[in-house]
Order: structure tokens, then C-alpha cells, then sequence
């Protein structure tokens, strides 16, 4: 009766210790897979905000205001390849668009073929109804847009929406080089910005245009 007393007090410590590194290893295991849950959430949402239509001819490529990016280093390059005889560039000060209009001749588009829209704009909603309206008045039937690969998603997601009516066909370019990817925007605090900042124009412009 004293030998089971004994070796069951020793063999308490031992479960104990058992169950101890095993509390240990499930949490650990927990943590990973909620890490690895967490990391593939913030990719999906970095994929769901870049959106890159395939190439086709279209009538006109349109450099969007605003960006980090250079987007008309893309639209010269979609001239170049022969994909855009013209250039659309949407109005938001004088001197930006003296400015594009200048470099983009600079890059290879005949000067006839640079215009800049009649509506001044302040919102990707502003571009998309100028942008309709001038494509529209050239007779127009297809459209690349080029801008940051953040912005791509609404971009679309706006542009077919307000010119859905028009029947005009829309491509969306996100320029590349650019520091937003979808598996490394998180680890930076400009990353943070710009999504959440991307999530709440798009929901605002579902509530206000609704």
C-alpha cells in the first residue's frame, strides 16, 4: 500500500509536468495558426484592392489625378506599345496639367492627341462622370485608366458603375513598381493608411451615391 502511495505521488508530478508542455505546445500551435490566419487576411485584402484588366486597344488611356506613382509613365508606355492613340488627363489645378500635358508630348504623344477634361474633379466619382462625359463627346468607345494599385479596385468598381448607361468598354491599369504589394502593404504604417482609407471612400461612395 506504501509502494502505490509513493509511486503515485511521483507519477502526479510527471502528468503535471506532461500536461504542462502540452498546454505549452497547443498554445503555441494556437498562436501560429492564428498568426498564419491573420497574415493571409491582410494579403487577401491587399489582392482584393489591385485589380489589373488584360490588355486590349482602347481609344484612350486616361491618367487619374492624384497617386504616388507615375502614372503617366504607364500611360506613355501603353502609347508606345500601341495600345492608346490618345491621352485623357483629368482636370484638378493649372499647373498639373500644364505639367502632364508637357511631359506627355515630351514622351511621344502628338499634341492633338493630349486632352484634359472639362469638369474639374476632386473625387474618383467627379473623374468617372468628366471622364464619361469628354470620352462621349470624342465618340469614344474604350477606355484604360491608369492609377495606383490601391486605388484600383474602387477605381473599377466606380468607373463601370457611372458609365455602365454609356456602354463604353473600361480597362483598369495599376502602375507597376509601385511599394503596394499584396503580400507587404501591412508592414508598413503608409500601407494601414491607404487601405483603410480606400475602405472608407468605397463605402462612402455606396452610402452617398446609393
Amino acid at each position: 500500500m506504501a509502494e502505490t502511495t509513493e509511486k503515485t505521488q511521483e507519477s502526479n508530478p510527471k502528468k503535471l509536468q506532461l500536461a504542462g508542455c502540452a498546454y505549452v505546445v497547443l498554445s503555441l500551435l494556437g498562436v501560429m495558426i492564428i498568426s498564419l490566419l491573420l497574415y493571409l487576411s491582410l494579403i487577401a485584402v491587399g489582392a482584393i484592392l489591385i485589380v489589373s484588366d488584360p490588355l486590349e486597344p482602347v481609344d484612350a488611356v486616361v491618367v487619374l489625378s492624384g497617386g504616388e506613382g507615375d502614372r503617366l509613365a504607364l500611360a506613355i508606355e501603353m502609347h508606345e506599345r500601341g495600345y492608346a492613340p490618345n491621352l485623357v488627363i483629368t482636370d484638378t489645378n493649372r499647373t498639373a496639367n500644364a505639367r502632364l500635358r508637357e511631359e506627355a508630348i515630351e514622351g511621344g504623344f502628338p499634341r492633338e492627341s493630349v486632352f484634359i477634361t472639362e469638369l474639374s474633379v476632386d473625387s474618383t466619382y467627379d473623374e468617372a462622370q468628366a471622364v464619361e462625359e469628354f470620352a462621349l463627346s470624342k465618340n469614344w468607345d474604350s477606355l484604360m485608366i491608369v492609377t495606383d494599385p490601391y486605388h484600383s479596385f474602387r477605381t473599377r468598381f466606380i468607373f463601370k458603375r457611372e458609365l455602365q448607361d454609356s456602354e463604353i468598354g473600361l480597362l483598369v491599369r495599376p502602375i507597376g513598381g509601385h511599394w503596394f504589394r499584396s503580400t507587404t502593404w501591412f508592414y508598413r504604417a503608409e500601407g494601414w493608411r491607404v487601405v483603410l482609407l480606400e475602405i472608407t471612400k468605397f463605402f462612402n461612395y455606396l452610402v452617398v451615391q446609393s
